[in-house]
């Protein structure tokens, strides 16, 4: 990874909460705003607006459900001059306002990977929640088949493979699945609907503590999956980097009404 991008890394993860621009920190690494933008692209998987927006988003999710603040005060703790501006994008971006976020299902099924904060929900809540998920027509449905691998060192770790529409996953999965990995295992999910998806895998130890981490792996570019084709993913699972894009997703079913 070239200097500049992880110097730009380190500063949104620092100073996501100062209203600071991408020009700004172009600046700061002494690179053209159009250079900046290439390079980290290719580095990172993300544009640099779609990562720090990414930075915000997770900071503000974990404010919602670790904390008793106002959504204004975190509005002001997540680089957002406005409470306006801030509740339309994260509804539109999350799929439901800020308020509706502090519901209690959304909190118990978070799924959060980075590298400074983590948590998982117990495989059986896992499992249920993905029960309850409506299934799609069968002539609307694909396949998508892969391998998820753990370090040996990792041990057996309970997996959360999970279906998105975009590469850094801020709504509940499309489709997910749970099981167990022990290194390396092979899995099979039915009932996707057909189109370019993006497939995030996080795992947990079987055994937990106060101090767990979790390991996660992801595409780095969109998997197609059409009736008829034999879409493939293999999954690598590393604990997550300082320059990987934070993830907090909730495995509830968001297309159902969530108390306000």
């Amino acid at each position: 990874m070239e200097e500049s991008v992880r110097r730009a890394v380190g500063i949104m993860r620092s100073r996501y909460s100062d209203p600071i621009t991408l020009n700004e920190i172009a600046a700061e690494v002494f690179v053209s705003p159009y250079h900046f933008s290439r390079i980290f692209s290719r580095a990172i998987g993300l544009t640099p607006g779609r990562y720090l927006t990414a930075v915000r988003l997770f900071a503000a999710k974990r404010l919602l459900l670790t904390t008793d603040l106002t959504v204004s005060d975190i509005v002001c703790s997540v680089g957002y001059n406005s409470v306006g501006t801030f509740t339309s994008r994260f509804t539109r971006v999350v799929g439901m306002s800020p308020t509706q976020y502090r519901d209690p299902t959304v909190s118990r099924l978070l799924v959060a990977a980075s590298f400074d904060f983590s948590r998982m929900p117990e495989p059986g809540e896992m499992a249920m929640a993905a029960s309850r998920r409506p299934s799609l027509p069968c002539w609307h449905t694909t396949t998508l088949r892969g391998t998820i691998e753990v370090p040996l060192a990792a041990g057996a770790v309970d997996a959360m493979v999970g279906v998105f529409s975009e590469a850094a996953p801020q709504r509940s999965p499309v489709a997910f699945q749970v099981l167990p990995v022990s290194g390396r295992t092979e899995f099979e999910m039915e009932g996707l609907p057909s189109g370019s998806h993006h497939v995030l895998a996080v795992a947990a130890p079987r055994i937990r503590g106060a101090d767990t981490r979790v390991l996660t792996a992801a595409t780095r570019r969109s998997v197609s999956v059409m009736p008829g084709s034999h879409a493939h993913v293999d999954l690598a699972l590393q604990p997550p980097a300082e320059a990987d894009p934070p993830v907090a997703v909730t495995l509830a079913d968001t297309s159902r009404p969530v108390r306000a």
